[in-house]
């Protein structure tokens, strides 16, 4: 799943070695990513549909899950996020926003939350198709008063995990990130043991913990651990369901697409099944070659 992770704590640089520092006692959080107004009404700006038809094509559909497949771990509570992204969603949005009392007070077109105004950064890898999504987005958010300021850092550096570096994603220098990642696998328990508190990406762990946006929450730690206990597939289906949807609803995800591997294999090989669970070669022992 293409995402946007919106960081649970506060990146300001003037706080030197407490920036993106998660704290238990959520002294150190963003000081306004974490509101359920400010990031629903983020993501209502986006038209999901227009990122994966438009730049995605055949590779990738919407979505709204974190944990999108196989289908009997895939959530429908989520599913109100494909409708967003339209002129009248942005328009509720905005009410929404002012309703709240997070308004432009000075007429510069970036609303301020508690004074702070709302300028945010948004980074992720160089890549043609991230660059174009950063910019649709960019633009939606400025059409609900969020000023964006666009960062693309080279792949191997973004990807890295060189603790002296301040690009990493893993780091989170900044207030929104963007990139991919899934489980191996059919099986959901390994990827979402990835945002257990444990796992948190920090100083402790030289910023290499999977917990990169900093999600912590006791309630799903203890979810999370039933899947150690339940054996009964559809039974870990619904534990999967329920850790998606709090993922998703706590706004610390704003899934985007959910992208597909592209493959081919020359016509003239028969027997080939393609699955997108394991290597494109994982039945090369029935392969055939035709006429």
């Amino acid at each position: 799943v293409e995402r946007i992770l919106l960081n649970q704590t506060n990146p300001d640089p003037e706080l030197g070695d407490m920036r993106s520092v998660w704290v238990e006692d959520g002294s150190n959080a963003h000081p306004f990513l974490t509101d359920p107004v400010v990031w629903q009404a983020m993501s209502m700006a986006i038209d999901r549909n227009v990122i994966a038809e438009q730049l995605y094509g055949a590779g990738g559909v919407a979505t709204c899950n974190i944990l999108p497949g196989p289908p009997i771990v895939a959530s429908t509570n989520n599913d109100a996020c494909l409708t967003y992204g339209t002129d009248e969603m942005r328009a509720e949005a905005n009410a929404m926003l002012d309703e709240a009392g997070i308004v432009d007070s000075d007429g510069d077109g970036i609303r301020e939350y508690d004074g702070i105004p709302m300028s945010i950064t948004y980074q992720t890898s160089t890549n043609a198709v991230r660059q174009s999504t950063q910019a649709l987005i960019k633009q939606w958010w400025s059409e609900i008063g969020i000023e964006t300021e666009l960062r693309n850092i080279d792949a191997a550096v973004f990807f890295g995990g060189d603790p002296a570096s301040p690009d990493t994603y893993g780091k989170f220098y900044s207030d929104v990130e963007m990139y991919t990642n899934s489980g191996s696998g059919t099986d959901p328990q390994n990827y979402m043991f990835s945002w257990r508190c444990s796992e948190v990406s920090g100083p402790d762990n030289n910023w290499l913990g999977n917990n990169v946006p900093r999600f912590c929450m006791e309630e799903y730690d203890e979810l999370a651990g039933q899947l150690n206990e339940t054996a009964v597939l559809e039974e870990r289906a619904e534990i999967a369901i329920q850790l998606n949807d709090m993922l998703v609803q706590s706004g610390t995800f704003l899934p985007l697409v959910y992208r597909g591997n592209v493959s081919a294999h020359s016509n003239s090989l028969q027997g080939v099944q393609i699955t997108g669970w394991d290597s494109e070669m994982w039945n090369i022992a029935d392969w055939t070659r035709g006429e």
